[in-house]
């Protein structure tokens, strides 16, 4: 039994009672002795606290970065890219330009770190952001041009990386060269593209594109949903890219310098994007990271864009990195560096371990202020004129002060006292720029070797031939395997170039035919040997319609490269649109010998077949077109077609909705849910389904055609006539077109005349039509209401006749 005054626990221990005595002086003095020692303990812990929380965060490299403004973990940090295509850094406030109001991106530089001398490894999109976001250069990653090259996907990006680290990885791009199917969308949970190039359009590069608001416009809601993650966010604003085109109030504000009103523009998007982070207590847990891709000619070096020559122009671009790090604010490094650093650097400031073997390292150092100089040697490359017109490629090489041109006529300039390059030093400095030369051709020629190892992705045909469309891909008429003597220099083809991108970008128009024809014509006679000029002399023909000259100059390419692809497809579609079916085919039947790979070749394959009825060939092309992209939207709609034709309107339906699910804009798609909905019945479907194709193709004869066919029942002449004549406007070989419009003119009892011709001229197109009776019956009413009994009589014979052998089965009407 327990003594009194004790109370036993459930345990068994014993504790006082709460009717105890006071506990002894002996006690009191162990109590207090504890309490203090309890009050220095905690003291202690919130020394060592204050001690954790304020020290300074060290990098993944082991570089000090200082304190967080917020004090918060570098575990916590997010990234912000924004990528600024075609922008100059001598054009932005933060750099010195006067003549423009830049106030975000000044106030990121004056918040943090701005380089003063970025690099750039390429003055093209798709190769320049290559190596951001790799990492490497040019030769390493592969990426060598715009269109016709794709980044590898063995190749590890910064998404990639950002991605395996449980980042929330998104990004928008504003331009076609961008699209994910060159690669550049690998470790993305969001890759916002969706581009849209019908092939048979000749589209200017500024139609390819989407306007820095409707970047942001993408970004934001998907920031909303991840702002509660760690994420990875890169925006790519195209505004600054020819033909500069500024929305107002920039369009008027700068109305005599378009270029700064473009940088100015995309300047007030990137400050909604930060108005974003500000609102929602982001940006001091942010990286912010702005860096131009290459810069704008501005026509010094004769150079009126970019993508030809390697000079600080289009070499030289912003580089700005906003970090919530105390030491990294508002400093300006004057120490080269280059786009390549960027990875490195970015992933060193999140605490992330970069990949092995990287071109760039991490300029935290130079951030912090720990080291002035890094001594980093700069590459870029222009390939440009040796893809597409033979020249010599052109490579830089950037050492300290010196920057040296490797080309026929080699180039040395010392930019600290020479910044425009306007006074080449070759000649008195040859031991340097020789010295220079022999480092960088021994670089690249390790880099290509390396890349050569690693597997090459599928070059994308129909992707490559909608750039061809654009004038923006060429006929890679050589591969680069160093300076050749032999090719000429691009400083004495800087004219030629000129005349190809004006040309290019004037070319959006059919009024501007003459001027494209001039300028390209004076290529080919200056130089005969440019294949992309004979080339896009071919697509200027095509394009208005003069199909015979496009040919004809689509085989003086092929005569300088036989093997070159495109030419021969769209000489055979010239062919096609001549109603030369068979040359076509012969031309289509000859490329996939060249390439049997390219799902837009077998797709015009099987619509020749279908034409002619032979379903079981049309339908092998189709399907042979998906299984080598099953998001060949046409083709899957033509299969569409095919089921209709056999009365299987059900599959005929699934096929063609299933196709704008793939692509909203699939041509022909809507004009088979026309033809459903009229043999359904459902005429008011019908007209909504064709007036929808209409709406997207306005050269869509057959959907004019059939809505012309409704609005006869509907007893809406007007409306019926100006289709038919749109239907044959837009094809005039459509021989059905004319017979229709001539019966409509003598149902009307007017136009008599022109009834004739046109019921003449459909039976000179196809005489075997299977309406083309009607174009002998038309021409007998004509004659008739003329009083020409006997030779109207002789005309309906021939009609009879003609529709008696199309019933017998010699030409299966469709």
């Amino acid at each position: 039994m327990a003594s009194r005054g004790k109370k036993t626990t459930r345990q068994g221990t014993t504790r006082p009672s709460p009717v105890s005595a006071p506990p002894s002086r002996r006690a009191r003095r162990w109590l207090i002795g504890v309490f203090g020692a309890l009050v220095l303990v905690a003291a202690g812990v919130g020394g060592f606290w204050w001690w954790l929380v304020s020290r300074p965060i060290v990098a993944a490299s082991g570089t000090t970065l200082g304190r967080l403004v917020d004090r918060g973990s570098i575990k916590d940090l997010n990234l912000l890219v924004v990528t600024l295509d075609t922008t100059r850094a001598d054009r932005i406030g933060a750099y010195g330009f006067r003549d423009i109001e830049t106030p975000a991106i000044d106030r990121l530089a004056s918040e943090g770190v701005l380089f003063e001398h970025a690099m750039a490894s390429a003055p093209l999109t798709l190769p320049a952001h290559s190596s951001i976001f790799t990492s490497l250069f040019p030769p390493e990653h592969g990426v060598r041009d715009n269109g016709g090259f794709f980044l590898a996907p063995t190749q590890i990006t910064l998404a990639s990386t950002l991605k395996k680290a449980g980042f929330a990885t998104g990004a928008v791009v504003a331009a076609y060269v961008l699209d994910g199917k060159w690669g550049l969308n690998q470790g993305f949970d969001k890759y916002i593209d969706e581009f849209d190039l019908p092939t048979d359009k000749s589209l200017g590069l500024g139609e390819i594109r989407r306007p820095g608001n409707e970047v942001v416009d993408r970004a934001l809601p998907w920031l909303e949903k991840v702002k509660d993650r760690r994420f990875f966010a890169w925006l790519h604003f195209y505004d600054p890219h020819s033909p500069y085109d500024p929305p107002e109030p920039f369009s008027t504000r700068y109305s005599e310098h378009p270029y700064s009103g473009a940088i100015a523009f995309t300047d007030s998007q990137v400050a909604r994007v930060i108005a974003f982070l500000e609102q929602n207590k982001l940006l001091d847990r942010t990286i912010v990271a702005i860096i131009g891709d290459h810069g704008e000619g501005l026509n010094q070096h004769g150079e009126g864009t970019h993508g030809f020559f390697v000079y600080e122009s289009t070499t030289r671009v912003p580089f700005i990195i906003r970090a919530p790090f105390e030491a990294m604010r508002g400093r300006r490094v004057a120490d080269p560096v280059r786009g390549v650093d960027l990875m490195p650097t970015a992933l060193d400031l999140l605490g992330i371990p970069a990949p092995k073997d990287l071109a760039g390292v991490s300029l935290a150092p130079l951030m912090t202020g720990a080291k002035t100089t890094l001594d980093l040697e700069g590459y870029a490359e222009a390939l440009y004129p040796l893809h597409h017109f033979g020249w010599s490629e052109l490579r830089a090489w950037r050492a300290g002060q010196y920057k040296v041109i490797d080309a026929p006529r080699p180039e040395l300039y010392d930019l600290s006292k020479d910044p425009h390059e306007e006074t080449n030093l070759y000649a008195e400095r040859r031991t340097i720029a020789d010295g220079m030369i022999s480092r960088l051709r021994a670089r690249e020629k390790e880099a290509s070797s390396r890349a050569a190892a690693q597997p090459a992705p599928e070059v994308d045909p129909e992707a490559r031939a909608r750039l061809a469309a654009l004038g923006y891909v060429g006929s890679f008429v050589a591969t680069s395997s160093g300076p050749a003597t032999d090719r000429a220099d691009p400083k004495d083809k800087i004219k030629l170039f000129n005349l190809m991108s004006e040309s290019r970008e004037i070319g959006r128009s059919e009024k501007s035919f003459d001027r494209v024809v001039a300028m390209l014509t004076q290529v080919v006679t200056e130089d005969p040997k440019v294949i992309d000029a004979w080339f896009n002399l071919g697509n200027a023909h095509f394009k208005v319609g003069r199909y015979e000259e496009a040919i004809k100059y689509f085989k003086r390419a092929l005569e300088l490269k036989p093997d070159y692809d495109l030419p021969v497809i769209n000489m055979a579609n010239a062919y096609r649109r001549l109603g030369r079916d068979d040359a076509a085919l012969a031309g289509y039947e000859h490329y996939l010998r060249i390439d049997h790979k390219n799902p837009s070749v077998h797709y015009p394959i099987g619509e020749i077949y279908l034409d002619r009825n032979d379903i079981p060939r049309a339908e092998q092309s189709f399907r042979r077109a998906l299984e080598i992209d099953r998001r060949t939207a046409s083709a899957l709609n033509a299969l569409g077609a095919i089921a209709i034709k056999r009365g299987d309107l059900a599959t005929g339906e699934r096929e063609a909705r299933a196709a704008i699910a793939i692509k909203a804009t699939v041509r022909l798609a809507h004009f088979n849910l026309g033809v459903i909905a009229e043999e359904r019945g459902d005429l008011a479907a019908a007209e909504a389904e064709y007036k929808k194709e209409l709406e997207i193709y306005s050269d869509s004869y057959r959907a004019a055609f059939n809505l012309s066919r409704i609005y006869e029942g509907q007893n809406k002449l007007n409306d019926q006539l100006a289709l038919l004549k749109q239907s044959i406007t837009t094809n005039p070989v459509f021989a059905e077109g004319r017979f229709y419009l001539a019966k409509a003119y003598l149902d009307a009892g007017t136009n008599l005349p022109e009834a004739l011709s046109l019921a003449r001229k459909g039976l000179e197109i196809d005489p075997n039509s299977p309406v083309a009776p009607l174009g002998h019956f038309v021409i007998a009413g004509v004659l008739l209401k003329q009083g020409r009994s006997a030779e109207a009589a002789a005309e309906l014979a021939r009609g009879n006749a003609l529709e008696a052998r199309l019933a017998r089965g010699n030409k299966v009407p469709r």
